[in-house]
């Protein structure tokens, strides 16, 4: 690829997982009790059924894409319980107004007051999941992070690489459970790209596979698309910007990544203890 090819791939790099800031505090927290605000056990109590149905069926429109339908987490991360941590009146409020720049985007133009209100009865009438619960010791934990090489391709603290996403406060973000899975299971259970109602959800670190009418083989994750061109980021840190004119072949391998996985390289011990570690980065000194 021409420099200039790849400094403009560079430039296209301005990415982040869809972390929608709504949970940036509360989600992940395994164990903190749910205390509800003065009025949330009565603002549950004045809903009717039929207002908790309609917000369910108004949540999966909007919301489950990112979500999940049970408020669990999906590409984004678990909010049940939110409106008891943050109040009906604060998450009212992140749905109308969204959560600011690479967040949550507000939905003030497509919701009404009425059904933000039941979308927040909804999730007032869920049950929260558990999240997973944190087993290992988070010191032994970054040593194995440390002599794993993960700090090749992952940012903490402006210390890292830039291939996979930053990790600065990944424990905020996400769950135990999730991390554990991520680590096992890379490339399962993607983010949405930061600008997804743009993008039509598309995925975010979605691994591809291209070839060329030549015969060139491009693997890697992906960038940026558009409708004539895609970039490609390879195992190696290279960028690929492609005509989709010249492509033989271009697909999706949803599941695949360039991350390797630490299944049969790390005992279950040391997977506790590397979650346990992802699990503390709150993003605080």
């Amino acid at each position: 690829m021409m420099a200039s090819d790849s400094m403009g791939a560079k430039a296209l790099v301005a990415r982040g997982a869809c972390i929608l800031a709504l949970a940036v505090a509360t989600s992940g927290l395994p164990g903190r009790a749910l205390s509800a605000p003065t009025g949330q056990e009565s603002a549950l109590a004045q809903a009717k059924p039929s207002d908790v149905e309609q917000g369910r069926r108004e949540f999966e429109t909007n919301c489950s894409a990112c979500h999940g339908l049970d408020a669990g987490g999906a590409m984004g991360p678990n909010i049940q319980g939110i409106p008891f941590r943050l109040g009906a009146d604060v998450v009212s409020g992140i749905i109308r107004d969204g959560a600011g720049r690479g967040g949550m985007p507000a939905f003030a133009g497509q919701l009404s007051p009425a059904q933000i209100q039941r979308i927040i009865a909804y999730l007032l009438s869920l049950t929260p999941k558990d999240a997973g619960k944190v087993t290992g010791d988070p010191a032994k934990g970054k040593q194995v992070y440390g002599s794993s090489g993960c700090a090749a391709c992952h940012m903490i603290a402006g210390q890292g690489g830039d291939l996979g996403p930053e990790l600065t406060n990944v424990g905020a973000l996400r769950g135990p459970g999730y991390l554990r899975n991520a680590v096992l299971y890379p490339g399962t259970d993607l983010p949405q790209e930061h600008s997804f109602l743009e993008s039509g959800g598309r995925l975010d670190y979605l691994f591809v596979h291209a070839v060329t009418k030549s015969g060139q083989t491009v693997d890697g994750t992906r960038v940026a698309e558009d409708s004539f061109r895609i970039v490609i980021e390879d195992a190696s840190g290279n960028f690929h910007s492609l005509q989709k004119s010249i492509l033989r072949e271009l697909k999706s391998e949803p599941g695949k990544s360039v991350m390797p996985s630490v299944r049969g390289k790390l005992s279950e011990a040391q997977v506790d203890d590397l979650t346990a570690y992802l699990a503390s980065l709150k993003g605080t000194p």
